[in-house]
């Protein structure tokens, strides 16, 4: 079974549109800067949502319908969201893939287009999606499709079988997990949101390092 990338209905779209920005605007614990309290504050929100204590990944490298390669690790810098869909998946990723359409689109109609990356990898990329910052690809290794998202699937402490959705941040660690297709676009627009405001660990300075031997 080949699933495809469904492009939201003009109205719906333009409805979580309006409803992102809104909530964006409104909402302080996650427009002004959430920080540390990122995770807690979308587990309080959504209950799709499973936060984990922030982790290495494993460097993913794909191969797109048109040959360009790609990789986790040359994403580095911004905000990725990555997920599988396994032709095994069905429904269940196919239902996953349009909330995840429907959040994309949402993405793009504010200045965060610039700063986040979808990922799908999936037995064959047959599919192009119709977002620019949207990868549709196949694994360059495509036997270890299924021993990858056993990889990521290992950071989560639930037992359903519901598909994930993989949120890794500027610096390429997996810090959170949306769970199947009923979570809210909207409250993933808002997590991500909040990614984005986060500064990334910085190098330790000269003085930094110095005085780090003292202690």
């Amino acid at each position: 079974m080949t699933l495809r990338f469904p492009s939201p209905p003009r109205f719906a779209s333009l409805a979580v549109r309006i409803y992102a920005v809104i909530l964006l605007t409104v909402t302080p614990a996650f427009a002004n800067h959430p920080g540390e309290n990122l995770n807690q504050a979308m587990a309080d929100k959504e209950a799709a949502f499973e936060p984990i204590t922030a982790q290495e990944v494993p460097d993913v490298k794909w191969v797109a319908p048109d040959g360009a390669t790609g990789s986790l690790e040359a994403l580095t810098g911004k905000i990725t969201v990555l997920s599988f869909a396994p032709d095994a998946c069905g429904s269940p990723c196919e239902a996953q893939q349009e909330q995840l359409g429907k959040t994309l689109s949402a993405l793009n109609a504010s200045a965060m287009r610039e700063m986040v990356v979808f990922v799908t990898l999936r037995d064959t990329a047959s599919v192009a999606p119709a977002e620019p910052n949207w990868t549709s690809a196949q694994l360059s290794d495509a036997e270890r499709l299924g021993d990858t998202v056993d990889a990521f699937a290992a950071a989560s402490a639930r037992t359903d079988e519901a598909p994930m959705v993989h949120l890794l941040n500027r610096e390429g660690a997996q810090v959170g997990i949306f769970h199947g297709a009923d979570f809210e676009p909207t409250n993933l627009v808002l997590y991500i949101n909040g990614l984005t405001h986060q500064r990334p660990h910085a190098e330790p300075g000269f003085w930094q390092r110095v005085t780090g031997w003292f202690q």
